[in-house]
């Protein structure tokens, strides 16, 4: 009989197994400290849990951790990305992002992704799984342990993978992150970033999770957007621009939309407008950031004269925007960078 994955589980499912098991459903709590507090890897190293219930424990249960096979630090902003190797031999890689006031992982949520936008570099390696909840905890874990020094406050489904593809497991591991007898991470300091898939953004606004939405949105032209992002085929802009009112009036929450300048394709002053258009009337924030350059794509980022233009039209026409740096750019940890790695 194969073991049930034990950090897929909520403290409430865990407590009923153990109680099927014939043992106190409060010892939940306890294991949940070694899992999530303390970030043990065997039931052995639960020193306050009866060896019996360890034994049961350990035929029952199985911890999950992935092997880190490299890191590659930024000498530039302290951004380290971690390529990690999971139990059925599938990479993913994952970041670290240090800031003054906050300290950010961004994680991804499959291995490779089906939604195969043109300026991301994990596109033409195709879709292979989901991660399940244990593995996307466990990115938060495994990084934790080696920043010791550095509380993580802060994650970003931004990564590998669509999130609102692998709906159900990532929520799964928002509400152990959020747990306060897990991770404690406030709902409000966890963002979703999607290309724009509707049904996952309906389901959203359903869950009663102060959660950060971001939408990318990198074109408020259909033609253009949907070759940056095919998907736009299939949920095109005007229906994911009412999704996003639909939330928005809904959760009482602002959407950001992220937006990839790149040169020649998406950042004129027409653009800029369009853009303006499209968003008059939705309550949102625009962050906007250069194209980071992939190999093999044929893509440029723009000039500091055309950003400020771009910038400029936005903000004359009434949109909160902002310009980000994309950090980690030297290690390929940037925003569209990360990929299925082979060492």
């Amino acid at each position: 009989m194969d073991k049930i994955d034990i950090k897929s589980l909520s403290e409430k499912e865990l407590g009923q197994k153990i109680k099927d098991e014939g043992q106190e459903a409060y010892r939940a709590k306890q294991i949940f400290r070694w899992l999530y507090k303390v970030g043990v890897k065997s039931f052995e190293e639960m020193l306050d849990i009866p060896l019996e219930m360890r034994h049961i424990l350990k035929k029952k249960f199985h911890i999950t951790h992935p092997a880190t096979l490299d890191s590659k630090a930024s000498l530039i902003d302290g951004t380290t990305k971690y390529l990690f190797k999971l139990e059925d031999g599938a990479t993913i890689e994952s970041v670290f992002l240090p800031e003054k006031n906050r300290n950010t992982i961004c994680l991804s949520s499959q291995v490779g992704c089906k939604m195969n936008c043109s300026f991301c570099a994990s596109a033409p390696f195709g879709f292979v799984r989901n991660l399940r909840p244990s593995e996307i905890v466990d990115e938060v874990l495994a990084i934790r342990s080696k920043k010791p020094d550095c509380p993580i406050t802060n994650l970003v489904f931004m990564g590998i993978g669509e999130p609102l593809d692998n709906y159900d497991n990532v929520m799964r591991a928002i509400r152990l992150f959020n747990d306060k007898d897990a991770f404690n991470i406030g709902a409000r300091r966890i963002t979703i970033s999607t290309c724009g898939l509707i049904p996952g953004i309906k389901k959203l606004m359903d869950e009663n999770l102060q959660l950060e939405l971001s939408v990318s949105l990198h074109s408020a032209d259909e033609g253009v957007r949907s070759e940056l992002i095919p998907v736009n085929k299939r949920y095109p802009l005007r229906d994911l621009m009412q999704a996003c009112r639909d939330y928005i009036k809904k959760t009482g929450r602002i959407i950001t939309f992220e937006y990839i300048m790149i040169k020649g394709v998406n950042c004129s002053a027409e653009d800029a407008f369009k853009l303006s258009k499209l968003l008059k009337g939705i309550k949102c924030k625009v962050n906007t950031i250069a194209y980071n350059q992939i190999k093999a794509r044929g893509y440029e980022a723009p000039g500091a004269g055309d950003i400020r233009i771009f910038m400029n039209t936005l903000k004359n026409n009434g949109i909160n925007a902002i310009s980000r740096k994309s950090k980690g750019e030297d290690i390929d940890a940037g925003c569209g960078q990360l990929r299925i790695s082979r060492l």
